[in-house]
């Protein structure tokens, strides 16, 4: 670091400090690549923004070159090269900068150690052992200084080495588990600490043996709290290390996989999510001899609660949902039930027509004097589970009690595009699971799920269309979305969705943000799998009809009054209690 630039850091510390009352707080690890090898300082990333003076860093390479336990301005560090080195962690704290952060960098590094051999496990005395009481010296530092310390997550990446030793390989999984138990436990005091993995998958040990690849997915496959990040594609300065640019690049992933990972309650720990508002109320639709899928809610004009629920006769949810399924009427005096079967609104047409099969995951609207029932149907309930020939349809009624008129003689609203440049021409999937909202300037906006289980957007002047798809997916997740719910709250535009594999947690639920509409580039918990909502002991005899090995719930659907959610209606593959066939469920918003 020059004079002149630790002179500007220095005169502006007191009052940066002042404003930096919580430093959110990540620990970075590993070997050469999370060290920064071939990072020559010559290629050190421009600070367009200046961020660096406002990014704290406490840096060790082991056994050699370090910032003597001080905290530093985010810079390039000594040794490897005459004008010193860096590692992604430059891009990865810039980023958590623009995020909204406070970030300061414990970085703990060494090229060509071993898990087993050289960092050992927590109390042999290898460089895992220093690295904790190094850390526990910066944290205190911090804290002298004014701070309250946050510790978010850690950064593991390292595990070429031990490839290339047998024992070392065989027993990495089980290695890496108990360093990760002991720092979450004994460390940090933080079970849930964020946790985000990554080896070089493109070096040859690591190719031929994929053993520690394997471990590290494993770890974050079951551990909610961990993610594994690639560095597949990233250039190579050799056939070891990442290049300056790939470094730079790295940072940039390892960042978006912490914001997958992260509860974004990261602003303030004590501000709740629209998934803390819910409170468990009971069963909406239990009817024995029927699978229950889906459960829509609208106030009518008789001042009753009208629910639309797909259903379909057994207990089995494949291939029934795509067979068999029907829309089904209910009625209640309260939100909270209890609800009746009044009628059936809408079943397959058995005809040479898209929707001969399966009508199904009802979504029931009031717009102005109408009622908007929409569908979705396919005319081959035998092709493959999630099938490409689903399409969305419209019918429109005076009275939730019908009759259903379908628009544009048949019903269809939406097909998949023809055009190939679209992002979900062709779609495995077709379009389903349709979420309708009225645009406060005039018009329809359309959200619907698609090609690798991204939401999209249709959007049209007149209700029964024609809708125009956007050519780009509206979501930007990398693991599998669906079911998303749309309404505006205080001039905002939401979307609930699942999280079916863990973007923020599995089993749980998403509500993205957007100021237009058409960028959900913001989210938060949206909910979170039913044991967040009832005792494991509530649970005890729940029995999975159609799920993973996550008691969760689907197709969440609003009731809303006054412009705000009121109450959660909601479809399970899982019956929670017991029963012998899924059932849906109430929430209230507390």
């Amino acid at each position: 670091m020059n004079s002149l630039k630790l002179a500007l850091f220095f005169l502006m510390l007191p009052s940066w400090l002042a404003a930096q009352e919580t430093v959110d707080l990540f620990i970075w690890a590993g070997q050469s690549n999370a060290q920064g090898y071939m990072g020559d300082a010559r290629e050190y990333p421009n600070d367009e923004e200046a961020l660096d003076n406002a990014i704290l860093l406490n840096y060790t390479v082991s056994g050699k070159e370090s910032s003597n336990g001080d905290w530093i301005p985010m810079q390039a560090q000594k040794g490897r090269f005459p004008a010193g080195h860096f590692g992604p962690e430059v891009s990865f704290g810039r980023e958590l900068k623009k995020a909204g952060y406070h970030p300061a960098i414990f970085k703990y590094t060494q090229g060509g150690t071993g898990l087993k051999r050289d960092w050992k496990s927590p109390g042999e005395g290898g460089i895992y052992d220093a690295m904790v009481t190094d850390l526990k010296k910066a944290v205190e530092n911090l804290k002298q200084r004014g701070h309250k310390v946050n510790i978010r997550g850690f950064i593991w990446i390292q595990g070429e080495t031990d490839v290339g030793e047998d024992e070392a390989a065989k027993n990495y999984e089980k290695n890496l588990s108990q360093l990760i138990a002991h720092l979450r436990s004994e460390v940090v005091k933080n079970e849930a600490l964020k946790v985000i993995l990554g080896v070089d998958e493109q070096h040859y040990f690591v190719v031929e043996r994929p053993i520690v690849l394997e471990a590290q997915q494993k770890i974050a496959q079951r551990d909610t709290n961990s993610i594994y990040t690639t560095m597949h594609g990233l250039p190579k300065a050799d056939v070891t290390h990442l290049t300056p640019s790939g470094l730079v690049t790295h940072g940039h992933r390892i960042f978006k996989a912490y914001k997958l990972v992260a509860d974004t309650r990261h602003f303030n720990s004590n501000e709740q999510t629209f998934a803390d508002c819910w409170e468990y109320v009971g069963v909406a639709i239990e009817e024995p001899g029927y699978v229950i899928w889906g459960t829509s809610p609208v106030l009518g004009d008789d001042g009753k609660i009208h629910l639309f629920a797909a259903r379909w006769p057994g207990n089995t949810v494949n291939p029934g949902w795509r067979s068999h399924s029907e829309i089904a009427h209910y009625v209640g005096a309260s939100p909270e039930g209890p609800f009746t079967f009044s009628d059936v609104a809408l079943k397959g047409t058995g005809l040479d027509t898209w929707d001969r099969y399966g009508i199904h995951n009802p979504a029931i609207h009031k717009i102005n004097d109408k009622y908007i029932l929409l569908y979705i149907g396919n005319n081959n309930y035998r092709q493959p589970p999630h099938p490409s020939n689903q399409k969305i349809g419209m019918a429109i009624s005076d009275s939730p009690y019908g009759p259903w008129k379908k628009v544009n003689h048949d019903g269809l609203i939406l097909d998949v595009p023809k055009n190939p440049d679209y992002w979900n021409y062709n779609a495995s999937n077709g379009v389903n699971n349709p979420a309708l909202l009225q645009h406060p300037n005039g018009g329809f906006f359309l959200y619907f799920k698609s090609e690798k289980a991204k939401m999209g957007l249709a959007v049209a002047e007149n209700l029964d269309g024609p809708y125009v798809q956007m050519p780009f997916p509206i979501t930007k997740n990398e693991k599998p979305i669906e079911d998303g719910y749309a309404f505006m709250m205080e001039d905002t535009f939401y979307l609930l969705t699942t999280d079916n594999h863990g973007l923020i947690e599995k089993g749980g639920g998403i509500l993205w943000k957007s100021e237009d509409g058409i960028t959900f580039d913001q989210n938060e918990q949206g909910f979170y799998p039913a044991k967040g909502y009832l005792d494991e002991e509530k649970l005890e005899n729940a029995v999975n009809h159609y799920a993973g090995d996550i008691i969760k719930f689907e197709r969440p659907q609003l009731l809303m009054e006054d412009g705000k959610p009121r109450f959660l209606y909601v479809a399970s593959g899982y019956n929670w209690f017991g029963g012998e066939a899924p059932v849906s469920y109430i929430f209230k918003y507390k």
